[in-house]
């Protein structure tokens, strides 16, 4: 319905380790040990049990939870509502992300094949871009920007 009230809430939450949630002082490979997706499914349980505790503190019920997440996040709704059914209503993935594969050459080889239709000089400037990029952060200064 349109101009419907109802009384929706739309929260987005940052994974842990990107943002201002990164708890730590560096990537190393020791402090990425919570960097897991069954970590970030247990963060948003988490999330939405406190909120709950909230909601029914305020308005003496707890609301329905649906979530909603595209790619990596559409992989993590559909874990989660597997992995917590009593959490969540529902959700939607979209595009969620299966399988995962280590040498995705065909995602680029896709983008070049459909930048080229624009004519040689789109590919050519996109990669010149990049080669830019990965030379600026091989600099010291680069190095410095990388995660801040």
């Amino acid at each position: 319905m349109v101009g419907a009230n109802n009384s929706a809430l739309l929260i987005t939450l940052e994974h842990r380790y990107y943002g201002a949630s990164q708890p730590f002082a560096d990537w190393s490979t020791h402090n990425l040990e919570f960097l897991t997706s069954e970590q970030a499914l247990a963060d948003v349980a988490y999330f939405i049990d406190a909120k709950n505790q909230q909601f029914i503190t305020e308005n003496g019920r707890k609301p329905d939870w649906v979530l909603i997440g595209g790619s990596y996040p559409g992989a993590l709704t559909a874990w989660f509502k597997s992995k917590y059914p009593n959490h969540v209503i529902g959700g939607w993935s979209s595009s969620g992300v299966i399988n995962a594969v280590n040498d995705f050459y065909n995602f680029d080889y896709s983008n070049y094949n459909n930048t080229l239709k624009s004519g040689a000089l789109c590919p050519q400037l996109i990669q010149d871009q990049y080669k830019y990029v990965e030379q600026q952060f091989s600099t010291e200064a680069g190095k410095d920007k990388i995660c801040t």
